[in-house]
């Protein structure tokens, strides 16, 4: 695999790898995705054994499964050409400042939180940022930059589900009711025929 020159990607989510080799990409930064089992620091010693180009960032997740970072970013500081490492924590919330603090003391550059998919915006831009501080303060295209992030929340709206709410029952529809039989009515009653009078009586 060809890491030289790159920035490395580690992390057990797919979804977050993705969305930092996009950020990455809108910048012409080249990165390369590694399956977390790869043995990084293996990998290293072979690039340096050969006299090649190392990577330029690595990014890596806090909490792989049997790999201790702390322990990686303490002999990435003895290495011989020491590559600047950002930890990823595991969750999205604010990195507490005491964390931070910790794992740059093991010799992490930062320690940034996972991408809250809620915020893909700010969060988008504040982690460009420190990469671009770690790599030397790089200039940050702005426009490349906003073009990747509505693509990236446009892909993510479309990857939801959202449920299909039953049709809503209106409360003012009449309450319908079955229809009354008609009785027909009696026919009128025929007239009475009319009585006339001869000198008082009735004919």
């Amino acid at each position: 695999m060809n890491i030289a020159d790159k920035i490395v990607i580690l992390h057990q989510a797919e979804l977050q790898g993705n969305i930092w080799e996009k950020i990455l990409h809108s910048q012409g930064l080249q990165s390369v995705i590694l399956p977390f089992s790869v043995d990084l620091q293996g990998e290293l010693l072979d690039l340096s054994a050969a006299q090649q180009s190392l990577p330029n960032l690595i990014l890596l997740e806090q909490q792989l499964p049997s790999f201790d970072t702390a322990k990686f970013c303490q002999w990435m500081q003895s290495f011989e050409q020491p590559i600047p490492v950002i930890l990823i924590a595991a969750q999205t919330r604010k990195v507490a400042p005491a964390d931070r603090e910790t794992a740059i003391a093991n010799g992490a550059a930062d320690l940034l939180p996972q991408f809250d998919l809620n915020s893909i915006a700010i969060e988008a831009v504040s982690g460009l940022k420190t990469v671009a501080k770690v790599l030397g303060n790089i200039n940050i295209v702005n426009n490349t930059l906003v073009t990747c992030i509505m693509e990236l929340k446009r892909e993510l709206e479309a990857g939801q589900e959202f449920p299909v709410a039953p049709p809503a029952v209106s409360s003012n529809t009449p309450e319908l009711k079955p229809p009354t039989p008609t009785v027909a009515s009696p026919p009128p009653e025929a007239p009475a025929p009319k009585t006339r009078k001869y000198r008082g009586r009735d004919y």
